[in-house]
Parts: C-alpha cells; sequence; structure tokens
C-alpha cells in the first residue's frame, strides 16, 4: 500500500508562518513557511504521478470524465489518506502561485541575517510579481548590499527544462551544436514531463470538482521543437531533423515552411523513408491533448464551464458548431492584472494593435478620481475650463499629474486621490506594455480631461467633441495617408483612453479609415474601461459629441524612447513615491522596504500587494484570518 503524505496540509504551514512572521517568530516562519512550499511540492507530485497512471477511459466523453475523475480520487486517497486535506480554495492557490511565501520569506531570511538565502526568496517573487514596485526596490537593494552575490539573485522554483533550456542556448551561441542538442533533448523531456502532464493531466479532476478551470498556453512546445529541428539541419541530421519535422506537422499540418523543410530533408536522404514518422511521444501529447480538448469543450458546451483554448493549433472541428463563434483562438498578450479583462478583442474591433479592457478601475476609484476633479475645481488652481479647441458647443478642463501632486502637496487636493491618479496611469502603461509586448514603455505625456457640453447649444449638433486624427502622425483624409513628420508628435508609439464614467449623452470613441469617417469600430465609456491602441494612422480615431453633462478620461501616450520620456512625470513619480533615485548613496545593507514600510499607505488596487493567505473552510479545522504584515 502507498505510503500516504506525512507533511502537514501547504495551507496550514502556510497560515502558521504567517502567524509566526507577524509575532517575530522569524526562525520559526522561515521553518513554518519552507515547509508550506515542500508539502505544496509533495501534494503536486502525488497528483502528476496520479495524472500518468489514470488514462482516458470509456465510450462517450460523459464516461470518460466520471471515470478519470474517479480514478484520480482513488489513486490521491492511497496517497494523501484525505485528499480534501490537501485541496486549496482559489484564493490560497492564488497566493502560491504568485509566490506570496516568498515574500514572506525574503525578510525572514533578512532578520536572520541569511542574506543569501534573502535575496533569492526576493528574486524569487519577483520573476512572478515584476510589476510589484516593493519588490521592485527590494531587489535593487540586495543588489547594492555587501555580502550579496551576483548568483544569489536566483529563482529558486525554476523548473529544470528552463535550466537545461538556457544551457542549451549558451552552447548554441558558442557554436557547440552537438552537446546543445542533447541539452536541447534534454529540455524537452523534461517540459513534457514535469510541465505539459502536471497541469493538463489534472485538469479532467479540475473540472468535475472546481468551476472556472483555465487552461494554460503550451505553444513553448512548437517553438521548442522548432529549434530542435533547426539545430539538427545545421549538424546535417537530416533523419532526426525530418523526425522532429512530422512531429510539427502535428501541430500545423499545413504549414508551408515546415513542409519545404521537410522536403528538403528527405531529398537529401535520397528520397529515404527512415524518419517519415513524427516522434512517439509527442504524436502521443497530440493525441491526448485533443481528446482532453474535446472533454474541455464538452463541459465548456453542457456544463457551461468557461474554457479559453490558447493554441493556436488547434483544430477547428475539434470545436462544437455551437462554440465556433464564441471562442478565439487568437493568443492575446498576457494580462498582469487578474481583475482586468479583454471586453473587446482586435479582431473584434476590426483592427490589428487596439483592445478594449474591462476593469482596470473600480467604481470606488473612478468615484474617487472624479472626487479630485470636484476638488481642483474648488481650489481655483490648475484645473480652469475653457472652451474646446475643436468644438463652441463643449468647455474643456485638463489636469496633469505632476499638477495633482503638487497639489496635493500644498494641501489643496487629497493626496491619496492625487497618488491613484498617477498610480491609474502607471497600470494603464503595464497593461499597454504586457498586452503589446513592447518593449520598455515611458510616458510621453498624460493628462485627466473633462469635456463638458454648454447648456443651451446642443441641438442637431452634427460636429464632433474630436475630429479624426492619429496622434503620431499629420492624417490626411483626401489622399487617404497619414505622414509622420513635425509638427505630429511622432515619437509617440501606443496611446490610450482610461474612462472615469458614463454619465453623460454622446462622448463615443470611434476608430476610422484614413479617410476620416469611415468608421471601423466604436467604444461606448463606462468607468475602469480602458482602450489602448498604435498611434499611427492605422488607429486614426475621434469622439462623437459631447451632448449633454461631462466625460471624464484619462489620455495617455506612451514611447518606446527613453530620451522622449516626460520629464514632468519623473518630478511627480519623486513627489508620489519619496524617491529621488539617489540609491548609489544608500547603505549598502538597507534593510527591505517590507521591513520599514508595514504601515504604507498605497492604493491598493494600483499596487500588487501580499495577499492575505486564508485557510479551507472545514469542519475540522477554522479558517485563520491573518493580517498582512507585508
Amino acid at each position: 500500500m502507498a505510503q500516504c503524505l506525512s507533511l502537514p496540509p501547504p495551507d496550514e504551514l502556510l497560515m502558521d508562518g504567517v502567524a509566526l512572521f507577524s509575532q517575530g517568530d522569524w526562525s520559526g516562519a522561515r521553518d513554518r513557511l519552507w515547509g508550506a512550499l515542500r508539502s505544496l511540492r509533495e501534494v503536486q507530485g502525488v497528483r502528476l504521478r496520479c495524472g500518468e497512471k489514470c488514462g482516458l477511459r470509456g465510450a462517450h466523453l460523459e464516461e470518460m470524465v466520471l471515470e478519470r475523475a474517479d480514478c484520480l480520487l482513488s489513486c490521491e486517497r492511497l496517497q494523501l489518506g484525505q485528499p480534501s486535506l490537501y485541496r486549496l480554495t482559489q484564493e490560497t492557490e492564488k497566493i502560491f502561485k504568485k509566490g506570496s511565501p516568498y515574500n514572506y520569506l525574503q525578510l525572514a531570511h533578512y532578520k536572520l541575517e541569511e542574506l543569501d538565502e534573502a535575496a533569492a526568496a526576493a528574486f524569487t517573487f519577483y520573476t512572478r510579481n515584476p510589476y510589484h514596485e516593493q519588490i521592485q526596490d527590494d531587489v535593487q537593494r540586495y543588489r547594492r548590499m555587501k555580502g550579496v552575490q551576483q548568483q544569489s539573485l536566483r529563482d529558486l522554483e525554476e523548473p529544470s527544462f528552463k535550466v537545461l533550456f538556457s544551457q542549451a542556448m549558451v552552447l548554441l551561441s558558442e557554436g557547440k551544436l552537438a552537446p546543445a542538442v542533447w541539452k536541447l533533448e534534454e529540455s524537452l523531456s523534461a517540459y513534457y514531463y514535469t510541465q505539459v502532464l502536471q497541469c493538463k493531466q489534472h485538469c479532467i479532476l479540475d473540472l468535475t470538482m472546481v468551476p472556472g478551470h483555465k487552461q494554460p498556453k503550451e505553444d513553448s512546445i512548437v517553438s521548442h521543437l522548432q529549434l530542435l529541428q533547426d539545430t539538427y539541419a545545421k549538424l546535417e541530421d537530416w533523419e532526426a531533423a525530418a523526425e522532429i519535422a512530422r512531429s510539427l506537422l502535428l501541430f500545423h499540418p499545413r504549414d508551408k515552411s515546415i513542409l519545404k523543410n521537410l522536403q528538403s530533408y528527405e531529398n537529401k536522404l535520397g528520397g529515404k523513408e527512415a524518419g517519415g514518422k513524427p516522434r512517439e511521444s509527442i504524436a502521443l501529447y497530440v493525441r491526448q491533448t485533443l481528446a482532453e480538448k474535446k472533454l474541455l469543450y464538452y463541459a465548456m458546451e453542457n456544463l457551461d464551464i468557461p474554457f479559453q483554448d490558447q493554441d493556436l493549433w488547434t483544430p477547428e472541428d475539434i470545436i462544437p458548431e455551437s462554440l465556433r463563434n464564441r471562442v478565439s483562438l487568437l493568443i492575446l498578450g498576457e494580462l498582469p492584472y487578474e481583475e482586468v479583462s479583454v471586453t473587446l478583442t482586435p479582431r473584434q474591433m476590426n483592427g490589428t494593435v487596439r483592445v478594449t479592457l474591462d476593469g482596470v478601475l473600480s467604481q470606488d476609484e473612478c468615484e474617487s478620481l472624479l472626487s479630485l476633479v470636484q476638488e481642483a475645481e474648488a481650489s481655483g488652481d490648475g484645473f480652469r475650463g475653457r472652451r474646446s479647441p475643436h468644438t463652441a458647443q463643449e468647455k474643456i478642463q485638463g489636469l496633469t499629474v505632476l499638477r495633482a501632486v503638487q497639489m496635493a502637496s500644498a494641501g489643496s487636493v487629497d493626496t491619496t486621490r492625487a497618488h491613484l491618479f498617477y498610480y491609474a496611469g502607471e497600470r494603464a502603461r503595464v497593461l499597454a506594455q504586457s498586452f503589446f509586448e513592447t518593449k520598455p514603455l515611458h510616458f510621453s505625456y498624460s493628462q485627466l480631461v473633462c469635456q463638458t457640453a454648454i447648456e443651451g447649444e446642443q441641438e442637431d449638433r452634427t460636429d464632433f467633441s474630436q475630429p479624426a486624427h492619429a496622434d503620431n502622425c499629420i492624417l490626411d483624409t483626401e489622399e487617404k495617408a497619414c505622414w509622420k513628420e513635425p509638427p505630429a508628435y511622432i515619437h509617440r508609439d501606443y496611446s490610450g483612453m482610461l474612462y472615469l464614467n458614463d454619465d453623460f449623452q454622446g462622448g463615443d470613441h470611434f476608430f476610422t479609415e484614413l479617410d476620416g469617417t469611415t468608421v471601423t469600430a466604436e467604444v461606448r465609456p463606462q468607468c475602469g474601461r480602458l482602450v489602448m491602441f498604435s498611434s499611427g494612422g492605422e488607429n486614426a480615431h475621434g469622439v462623437r459629441a459631447v451632448t449633454q453633462g461631462r466625460r471624464c478620461a484619462i489620455a495617455l501616450w506612451f514611447t518606446e524612447s527613453a530620451e522622449h520620456a516626460e520629464q514632468e512625470r519623473h518630478q511627480a513619480k519623486i513627489l508620489v513615491k519619496g524617491d529621488t533615485n539617489q540609491g548609489e548613496n544608500e547603505s549598502e545593507k538597507e534593510e527591505p522596504k517590507a521591513a520599514r514600510e508595514t504601515t504604507r499607505s498605497r492604493i491598493s488596487s494600483n499596487q500588487d500587494e501580499v495577499e492575505k493567505p486564508t485557510g479551507r473552510q472545514q469542519r475540522r479545522r477554522t479558517a485563520r484570518k491573518i493580517r498582512d504584515e507585508l
């Protein structure tokens, strides 16, 4: 009989660790938190082994789902004793996925003067939360600390296949093809068994137990095979190259470049059939993946469980006809904030580099920023209204981030609201950079803009609040061209509008062709909605007349050019964060921010704070609410 898992459940150890952390028991917190991570790895190992053991059984999809779930539960019961004790809530799973225990560990190790371990824990948390401002600063401080080596800043959870892949890339760069190909083969094997199976085998059980399962992206296996094929070709191992090409055709059977390569390899072999079959492990993976996709689409169609297929290679006949209009196989850029969702994809907006996101700001945050507008008006400084330069029927007001935080420093407006203005723009910048997968973006300019309809002058309006234009070129509607030359802001690369309200008439945002009149997409503003797009003529746009009420939004323009970064933004950052970037003069062993600022008053929804660990609500154990000390 299989031996049951000896460690306590991960969430119990996590809660104990955080409780000890809050009491200042650094060694106890360290031991419990590491125990939580070890327990989690053991539980995942059990589920991986059970996933490999339980195949797809049954003649019908319903039977496959139920029989596989039953097999997995029985297997887990043998190795875990009581599987329910090791099942985490979605909130606790999120805490582990984000690596939050490492943020506690980095400070516990620091307090115990274990700097190498502290730096490694901090870097591990940073790799999973690169936009977390506290950990960004902490990692920089560890880099400057005496006694912390460069190799200390390492990812403690980097999977073996990534280590092997990195080693292979180094060998390739040195021209050492033979050892590189073996590293690639090892990496592919490790990736398949430790990553793909662990993620995909468990999804059947998840679907029967936890609604709302998300499928991870797996396209990296295709790019891995492509690199392996190219390396074999450079080694002139035509049989191996042909085998990998055949394997790639399982994912993209009509890909012309793969077919051309395969023909070339077979010609090198003199028409020899050796290598004419795909690799069996890859063929098995594709068959199994497609079978699982059928189950996932079945669950989506019949059980109303959401599933977003991230694989470009999924054949259309796998998708039930009733779902084909709902399912998009377009891989969208990653969104680093879970509360943000894609409302209109580039395809739905009839463009390429344009998207509409919702949930960027909460209702409370929108109301807070609208209150900032009222305070700025009442102060009589920095937000004076004037006639719009685009239409005589509207009044326009503008407030920059720097002016807002300066007014906050002077006591004219609420500091928290002014800082929220700053962080709202930062969130939009991160989203643009992440979704469009750009180089690091810098602010070119941004301001909070309100356009107000003038009473009594709104009947039969045919003008626009802002006529069709482009943000980095001069739109020539007659020639149907956009001239990228001064006085246009040619350095602007991406634009955005983050809306604060919808209690007005008119004011919809629209995109047009280069003629300035043919509308290709239209977006209605609402609180927390962000429209992002590239700044060129491909995204000519305008704003319909605001005929009643006031329309407020944060206008944003970004550039990939550091020399065109807005200097006022940097000044605003200094006022908001109290950071003069004089880090070189700081103490070599300055304590991490997590230790110094336990009561910081930052805008929580605009900074990814460490989540509060919570346990399961079970009959035998009462969940404890943990106060977040970080």
